[in-house]
């Protein structure tokens, strides 16, 4: 990559920009950002427009904000820093508490993609497979993943056509939307028998920056004598700690690109 004037290449500079965002200042206008990196505005106006272009930073009203862009890049990375591994422990705990599937998905088109499936010996029937997909009207997860999107997005997802895929009931595009309203005021989603009658889905979203839904965490128990609540106490909490470590993650990860490119 060209370097500049100053001998640092385009994307060291572009580092530096994404660095004088912490946890302190998490929002910045252009001034402040050219301050924080000690780079003449006009450089860093060129900067932050290319960066804006890419989704890597957005805008919220006169102040400049990490992109969500750059969260979905980072949560694809292998290792410690990968979703699925960052989830795992969780996903292992769910399993031995409940001594049931828990699951991770995220949205991929109009279907969910299954990262991580976890079972024990006595699981109620559940026809996930890892690395298998589904379409998101039909599982709680999808509901989860779709009520977390924006509403632009969900409109183009409901637009699109929905055929029978189980034992899900036939949804019309308005009773969609009532659900996935309800799903952002409750915290999660439940799907009784959808895939097979004697089985109850439940999801909650895995949240990213600025609250935004990056994975749904379900697990899939026996219908006959479903209660929610001692599903709840330890499906919720599982899901916001794995959106801590991956928040956690992912500024560990950004300190250490910028130390990279100095």
């Amino acid at each position: 990559m060209a370097k500049s004037s100053r001998g640092q290449s385009g994307l060291s500079r572009a580092v530096r920009v994404l660095e004088a965002f912490d946890s302190s200042r998490s929002e910045l206008t252009l001034t402040q950002v050219a301050a924080r990196t000690s780079m003449a505005p006009s450089t860093v106006h060129g900067i932050v427009a290319e960066l804006l272009g890419l989704g890597l930073l957005e805008r919220r009203g006169r102040e400049l904000i990490l992109g969500v862009k750059l969260w979905e890049l980072a949560v694809r990375a292998p290792g410690v820093f990968g979703l699925r591994e960052t989830a795992l422990p969780y996903l292992e705990k769910l399993r031995d508490k409940l001594l049931q599937h828990a699951q991770l998905g995220i949205l991929q088109g109009a279907e969910v993609l299954y990262l991580e499936r976890l079972s024990s010996p006595e699981s109620a029937v559940n026809f996930t497979t890892v690395g298998g997909r589904m379409p998101w009207y039909a599982t709680s997860s999808g509901l989860v993943l779709v009520a977390g999107q924006s509403p632009e997005e969900e409109d183009r997802i409901l637009g699109l056509p929905r055929p029978r895929y189980a034992a899900e009931p036939a949804q019309s595009a308005a009773t969609l939307r009532a659900r996935l309203a309800k799903v952002r005021v409750e915290g999660h989603a439940v799907t009784n028998g959808f895939i097979h009658p004697d089985s109850t889905a439940i999801a909650v979203p895995v949240r990213g920056p600025y609250g935004r839904t990056v994975a749904a965490l379900a697990v899939v128990v026996p219908a006959d004598g479903f209660h929610l609540e001692p599903v709840m106490a330890v499906l919720a909490p599982a899901a916001r700690t794995v959106g801590l470590q991956l928040m956690k993650s992912l500024t560990g990860q950004m300190g250490s690109l910028a130390g990279e490119y100095r």
